[in-house]
């Protein structure tokens, strides 16, 4: 006859049922990483162009935000989008200032940590694909005269075609 073991108490909970636990959240943690990373937040009012672009931008040192309300920098409303395209010039004085005091704070960083100070600024423009091309040529020429010449677009990747 064969014995048979007999435990003498009862396991509280099943091994094969937690491996099938941790499994689960390993693969909802790999399915919800990206390698890459995100670098900017999109702007939850925007509606963004879509691209086909594989190019990710190195580092965000400062967004600029441009929808049907306001110029937005680093999350502060700087000016209407109204008022810079009712301007005849293209640089907007107040984005301007701001961008200027914000890269000085950069170059003064830069020189504190002996890095290169002469080095091109990078900044990170989103703007709605609603707006003129007016408000945005005025946007990007302000961000030019302010010392950021490292200008990149924030758009929707399209993956394989779908949007």
């Amino acid at each position: 006859m064969r014995k048979t073991r007999k435990y003498s108490e009862d396991v509280p909970f099943s091994l094969t049922s937690m491996m099938d636990m941790m499994t689960i959240i390993l693969v909802f943690m790999i399915k919800n990483i990206d390698a890459e990373g995100q670098l900017v937040t999109q702007a939850e009012n925007l509606v963004l162009p879509n691209s086909t672009s594989k190019i990710q931008p190195k580092e965000v040192s400062l967004t600029v935000v441009v929808d049907n309300g306001f110029v937005v920098v680093d999350n502060e409303k700087i000016v209407p989008t109204a008022d810079v395209l009712a301007q005849d010039s293209l640089l907007v004085e107040k984005v301007n200032t701001v961008l200027q005091d914000r890269r000085q704070i950069e170059k003064d960083h830069a020189l504190a940590n002996n890095l290169p100070a002469d080095e091109a600024g990078h900044i990170i423009v989103q703007i709605d694909k609603n707006i003129p091309y007016d408000a945005m040529y005025k946007v990007m020429a302000t961000c030019g005269f302010s010392g950021y010449t490292n200008i990149a677009f924030a758009v929707m990747m399209k993956n394989g075609g779908e949007e």
